[in-house]
């Protein structure tokens, strides 16, 4: 590693806890997907506790943990850009890119439809081609990044309306009532080749602008030098409360209405048109409370923020061994998912610390040179 650009702790404490609204979501929706709720449904169906849960991963956590990380993809191609030449920051790009690709293809397509590996890859290919764009003209290019994800918006609140979750689904067979591993990979492979298609075109634009925000945040050093501190603090103090006001509104909603109620694709589409915002929220909060990953705390989880890619994939060999089909078949009720979760984080969490400077095994194949 480069002295003079050594490794910045904040990108990787971002990724830590981004990771707990993925891991969460991914498994409270899994019993259910491809054609349910992305979180599923609520068991036991009659528990106020349950439903508040539900309601609270619905405001806190659900979609935050994708943007995040996209946005942390961005801020990490520059970080890596600073170290070394533009030819050989290009060169490795590319071979990491297509060793992601890769790996969310074989992910997608034999573990967990919902892989977003796919996605990462080939929008972050084509950000590499902006990486270095003077700074008047990405500002400008951000600006149309951002009416292209306005629009992919809007394209999707209107497939929410009319296409609501779990429309059509009933007695299809989902990854946890799928008989043996041929009927799941069928089910899997498919979805995940459609989700693919029109994730590209509905969600590439979104992740992309979150990518692009990355680059731009990492090359003004926006969240780590001291100038932009008193700014984000105002911004914070402006738009924070109000933001988190309608997220939990949204998270109540949720959890006392029902997936079969008219106004649930309206309320669906005001949760997903919350999570953008909601991130920026949480990027400030974290930027300010650990003074830039400068504080001591900042410490103990940038371990995780630098194995997450096992983690993730990891994740969905445990959730497909234990819920699917293709393996035990277990229904857990939701606050069980929730704390199985939580824990198998805290337990990557502590394996990461102990693992000291040996990197985990999908970390060192796709960083391999």
């Amino acid at each position: 590693m480069n002295s003079l650009h050594p490794r910045e702790p904040l990108p990787d404490v971002l990724r830590a806890l981004a990771m707990i609204s993925v891991l969460t979501v991914n498994a409270m929706g899994y019993t259910s997907a491809p054609w349910g709720e992305p979180l599923g449904p609520r068991t036991p169906l009659d528990s106020a506790w349950t439903a508040a849960m539900q309601g609270m991963a619905a405001a806190l956590l659900q979609g935050k943990g994708y943007t995040l990380l996209a946005f942390v993809f961005g801020m990490s191609l520059w970080l890596g850009a600073r170290r070394q030449t533009r030819p050989l920051t290009l060169q490795r790009s590319r071979v990491r890119h297509r060793r992601l690709l890769g790996l969310g293809i074989v992910h997608g397509v034999f573990v967990y439809f919902g892989d977003i590996l796919t996605l990462y890859a080939l929008i972050g290919q084509r950000l590499l081609k902006r990486l270095y764009l003077p700074w008047g003209p990405l500002r400008r290019h951000l600006w149309h990044a951002l009416g292209w994800a306005i629009l992919a918006k809007l394209v999707l609140a209107a497939i929410m309306v009319g296409f609501p979750s779990g429309v059509g689904s009933d007695g299809e067979a989902t990854l946890s009532t799928v008989q043996g591993w041929w009927p799941f990979l069928k089910l899997n492979a498919g979805f995940y080749a459609a989700g693919a298609v029109a994730g590209l075109i509905v969600f590439g634009p979104v992740l992309y602008l979150c990518m692009a925000c990355g680059v731009a945040a990492a090359r003004l050093r926006l969240l780590t030098h001291r100038r932009w501190r008193a700014w984000l603090r105002r911004c914070l103090l402006r738009w924070g409360p109000p933001l988190m006001a309608l997220t939990l509104a949204y998270g109540w909603a949720c959890a006392v209405t029902a997936s079969t109620d008219d106004i649930s694709p309206w309320i669906e589409v005001l949760g997903d048109l919350m999570t953008m915002p909601v991130a920026a929220v949480y990027v400030a909060a974290l930027a300010l409370a650990s003074t830039g990953g400068s504080a001591p705390w900042c410490k103990g989880l940038a371990p995780l923020g630098q194995r997450t890619l096992t983690l993730y994939v990891g994740h969905s060999v445990v959730c497909l061994v234990l819920f699917s089909g293709a393996g035990l078949a277990l229904s857990p009720t939701t606050p069980e998912t929730v704390l199985f979760s939580v824990g198998l984080w805290l337990l990557a969490l502590k394996a990461a610390k102990l693992s000291g400077r040996q990197r985990w095994p999908l970390e060192a194949w796709v960083g391999r040179r």
